[in-house]
């Protein structure tokens, strides 16, 4: 139904290790997130939700690659070569519908757990982790506006379960709660038209371990797809993702090098890329997504890929 995330490398360690600073240092994580862009494309939420039977669950198994091999930094006036990063994951998440209704919707929920391997390369320093990354949960409610659409609501937590140490490059974990209402849709506009996005607006807590505290982030999933088989959908998919308040250490916005930084390190990326949706088994599913990031401000840029297997069942 729903989304796991997967955090974004810290773009502080680029910051200081450019300023030569000390490895302690490098532990700020100006921008961290645990949004994971792109986790949703085709059929968000499922469609006809009152016709489905009680108790339903679903079996997902997503596959992440990204890589970046640039690094913008506005207070630098752009991108800082010789940089590369590199992520893989494999997210197992589990469904659940129940027959409850609440607010007139069927209420369900679901949690997701990454393990992942991150491996950072830049200004001749190098890092490599592989672990278990944080894990989300969340309740969610589901309205069924008629067999073409479906809108749903939903309050994802991000616990800080992943492996961290505030002295490592790279990190599987973020060591902080995020907490996300998130509104998504899955609209059929015609017989073999399919549209879905979610939207999110995150509220990061406090690291502890560094006193540093990420900025609000307001992140948009979507896709757009063309039924071309009676199995298999092509089209569209990407996200955007924007900063909306400053990062903030020891109570005040982030500095580089002692000079103010007019957007407290605000992050902006836009996404769009192919995708392909492929039904058998009936109600089981795959689908395949790429995208190519753009538009992007205090961020790694690179390319994303998404696989993802789908295994509906009951009880």
């Amino acid at each position: 139904m729903h989304t796991i995330h997967l955090p974004r490398l810290p773009l502080a360690a680029a910051l200081l290790a450019a300023a030569s600073l000390s490895l302690p240092a490098l532990a700020t994580e100006n921008g961290v997130d645990n949004i994971g862009p792109g986790t949703d494309g085709f059929f968000v939420l499922p469609l006809d939700v009152n016709n489905l039977p009680d108790n339903m669950f679903a079996f997902n198994l997503y596959y992440n690659h990204y890589e970046a091999t640039k690094l913008d930094i506005s207070s630098l006036g752009g991108k800082v070569p010789g940089v590369k990063i590199t992520s893989d994951a494999i997210i197992p998440r589990l469904d659940y519908l129940s027959p409850l209704r609440v607010f007139g919707g069927r209420l369900g929920g679901y949690v997701a757990q990454p393990y992942m391997r991150q491996q950072v390369a830049m200004f001749g320093m190098e890092g490599e982790r592989n672990s278990q990354g944080d894990t989300t949960v969340a309740p969610i409610i589901l309205w069924d506006m008629g067999k073409n659409l479906t809108v749903g609501a939903a309050l994802e937590i991000t616990v800080p379960t992943g492996d961290y140490n505030a002295a490592r490059l790279a990190n599987t974990g973020n060591n902080f709660y995020t907490y996300k209402p998130l509104l998504s849709a899955t609209w059929l506009p015609t017989e073999n038209t399919e549209l879905s996005g979610k939207v999110t607006y995150s509220f990061n807590e406090e690291n502890h371990d560094t006193d540093y505290r990420s900025g609000q982030l307001f992140h948009f999933d979507y896709s757009a797809s063309y039924r071309v088989t009676d199995d298999l959908y092509l089209g569209v998919n990407g996200y955007f993702l924007k900063q909306t308040t400053d990062d903030k250490q020891y109570g005040k916005t982030v500095t580089f090098m002692g000079e103010d930084v007019d957007d407290g390190v605000r992050g902006q990326v836009f996404a769009i890329g192919p995708a392909a949706h492929l039904t058998f088994l009936k109600y089981a599913s795959v689908e395949l997504r790429w995208a190519k990031e753009f538009a992007v401000e205090n961020r790694p840029e690179g390319e994303m890929l998404w696989a993802k297997l789908t295994l509906p069942f009951t009880l």
